[in-house]
């Protein structure tokens, strides 16, 4: 059986990232920490981001960065703290992939390649000490009699290791490795972890077919409320018109919120209340796809949002009685949507789910319920925007559960040398 200090499962971006920093604890000594990915290669589904580009991370002041975590932001606090965005920019820097910064704030590779983020994590983790085996698929895990953990490989060899870093990521794109499969792992050891579901990932809307002529159109801005049994959510977002719904950074964000049946109230026309009424009376020799010409929805879209809720487009408004007036100000401020079906978690950016953020220590990244075991990236039930704040968070979860791994590895020995 083969011993060393850290085992880390999985070779993502949050496992480079805790190998890195655990190794670098060890004062890059050999030995000492090991990296187990089950492909012929690191960063598989990591090569798959921002369409082979890999927008890493977002440009923002580290509390604008927490606001976008939204409900997660208190918890991945600690770990941003330890690695935020010019950390980790740097560190990428140092290997010799720089990086430049877009107009939206969204951070990638000079050379716009996601191989060259990846290689730059391999040869950071590899000049820290660490062994990377690659073509290791691991079995089962088990906590050993005495300390520490076994790991099993398909190959039938066995490792034994003091720490245990979980980071397999999710289970969206399985074929990269990220099969959800390491959730077994932790229910082995005492975890209740959630079924991965979809996110960063577009919906599909029932009756949609007239819409399907305005695929492609987009809206900045986009107001809406997500409602499902007696709660909802308020967002605000660019929506994007699909031949079958809808998606836009506004509904691949909060996907992880989503289920079957789930409503959508969009609000098409801001201010619509006032504004509409207000066109009743200012402009009556108009149609109502005229007098509405300056609001945010193209003509096209207008026009099948008007059709579905039978509405003339071409009716003057002089033509509107007072219950008509309050009928269309009701469709264009809150038209009502059902979700049919959110689509695939295999084909999604991200996946929601995982081991409940309650069962892991936000300082440490350590399993609360099995002590040398910890947790990083998005194995974790955390869901974040797109725009580079997924990866940002893996490495900054990875960085913190290697350090913390590392640490009470090296205060465990000099107390024991004492």
């Amino acid at each position: 059986m083969n011993n060393t200090d850290i085992i880390i499962i999985g070779g993502g971006p949050a496992g480079l990232a805790a190998a890195i920093s655990a190794g670098r604890a060890f004062g890059k000594r050999p030995g000492k920490v090991t990296l187990l990915e089950g492909n012929p290669a690191c960063g598989q589904k990591l090569l798959l981001s921002g369409s082979g580009q890999c927008n890493f991370t977002h440009h923002l002041p580290v509390n604008e960065f927490l606001a976008r975590c939204k409900e997660y932001a208190n918890y991945l606090k600690p770990a941003y703290y330890g690695f935020d965005n010019d950390a980790f920019s740097s560190l990428l820097a140092e290997a010799g992939c720089a990086s430049i910064i877009r107009a939206d704030n969204k951070v990638f590779p000079q050379s716009m390649q996601a191989s060259d983020v990846r290689d730059a994590m391999v040869a950071e983790a590899i000049k820290a000490g660490v062994l990377i085996l690659t073509n290791s698929k691991v079995l089962e895990i088990h906590k050993h009699a005495e300390k520490g953990f076994i790991v099993d490989m398909e190959n039938g060899q066995q490792l034994a290791c003091e720490k245990l870093i979980l980071s397999s990521g999710g289970a969206s794109y399985p074929l990269t490795g990220s099969d959800g499969k390491a959730l077994n792992f932790a229910k082995a050891v005492g975890h209740k972890p959630q079924q991965f579901r979809p996110h960063l990932q577009s919906v599909n809307i029932e009756n949609f077919d007239s819409y399907s002529t305005c695929a492609g159109i987009s809206i900045p801005n986009a107001k809406v409320t997500f409602s499902s049994a007696g709660k909802s959510v308020s967002a605000i977002g660019d929506l994007l018109i699909t031949h079958t719904g809808f998606s836009g950074p506004l509904i691949l964000d909060n996907c992880y919120r989503f289920t079957k049946g789930m409503e959508i109230s969009m609000c098409w026309v801001p201010g619509g209340r006032e504004l509409i009424p207000e066109l009743h009376k200012k402009a009556k020799s108009m149609t109502i796809l005229n007098a509405l010409w300056n609001t945010p929805v193209p003509k096209n879209l207008l026009r099948v949002i008007l059709d579905e809720n039978h509405f003339d487009s071409q009716t003057t408004m002089s033509s509107l009685g007072k219950k008509q007036v309050r009928e269309l100000v009701q469709i264009l401020v809150d038209c009502r949507y059902i979700i049919s079906r959110v689509n695939a978690l295999n084909t999604a950016m991200a996946s929601a789910g995982g081991i409940l953020l309650t069962e892991i220590n936000a300082k440490t990244m350590q399993s609360r319920l099995c002590p040398g075991l910890y947790f990083a990236g998005e194995i974790m039930d955390y869901a974040l925007p797109t725009g580079g704040f997924n990866i940002q968070m893996a490495a900054s979860t990875g960085w913190l559960a290697g350090l913390s791994a590392a640490n009470t590895v090296f205060k465990l020995k000099c107390h024991k040398s004492v």
